[in-house]
């Protein structure tokens, strides 16, 4: 989405017009990307017309990729700033200090963005944080800004930028694909492992039911080897001719007979 700013670039159709273009969009406290600007032919244009409008295109170039020291070194050539101007391109350059290194110490950011104290630094980090720029806490005991998130990325200044900023993308990638490889070996290991103890499952469940089979199978020799109570007469010692037997065979025939 477009910064609403934009919208008057049509109506910059002269080099005073651009300038004063310029002046705007750099002390703008919610616009911190540029690269879009420096691609508008008709703007570039106005701003080479003169030598004066020569210094906003380089302005305009410095708070797109530039820092606060290159400020401070080429101060000469360039418009002076404004408060807010200042401020702006602090606070951009403090997030490209960030997306070099994740921790920063007070001293080394007093020094290289031009503050007075502390103070002062404390309350730029927190601007920047409150802009959305970066993700950052401040030890002031240890005097260290430590910065997990760059959320604002700076323009892409030039080719020697792509660059560097390809080879970062390669160390990054190369890292990935090493990570991703070992996920991989690990996860191959877990399959084998889950196999194997799958497979052990499976065979103690085998066994444990040809266990319970066995267990509730009938088997036929289990009545023959059972031991009889003291009252219980087997049945293959009864004989048929015995003398109960043949007492009922007469009681039958006097029956008859009668």
């Amino acid at each position: 989405m477009q910064h609403p700013l934009f919208s008057l670039l049509p109506s910059v159709n002269s080099t005073s017009a651009a300038i004063d273009f310029v002046t705007r969009v750099t002390a703008a406290p919610d616009l911190f990307t540029f690269s879009y600007l420096l691609h508008v032919p008709s703007l570039i244009q106005h701003l080479q017309a003169t030598e004066q409008s020569q210094s906003y295109l380089k302005l305009l170039k410095l708070f797109a990729s530039g820092t606060w020291s290159d400020y401070t070194s080429n101060q000469a050539s360039l418009p002076p700033l404004s408060d807010q101007q200042a401020t702006k391109l602090k606070q951009l350059s403090l997030v490209s200090l960030a997306s070099k290194s994740h921790t920063l110490s007070y001293s080394a950011l007093l020094s290289e963005l031009s503050l007075p104290n502390n103070k002062a630094l404390s309350s730029l980090v927190v601007s920047c944080i409150y802009s959305n720029l970066i993700t950052a806490t401040l030890d002031t005991k240890a005097e260290l800004v430590t910065v997990s998130a760059v959320i604002t990325g700076r323009d892409v200044a030039d080719k020697d930028h792509l660059l560097r900023l390809k080879s970062v993308i390669d160390v990054w990638a190369e890292r990935c694909l090493a990570t991703v490889a070992d996920l991989n070996s690990e996860a191959k290991k877990v399959r084998e492992t889950a196999l194997r103890e799958s497979k052990d499952v499976q065979e103690y469940n085998r066994v444990v039911d040809r266990i319970n089979k066995q267990l509730m199978a009938p088997n036929k020799d289990n009545f023959s080897q059972m031991p009889l109570d003291d009252n219980m007469t087997d049945p293959m010692d009864i004989d048929e001719t015995s003398p109960s037997s043949d007492s009922s065979t007469k009681k039958r025939k006097q029956r008859i007979v009668s």
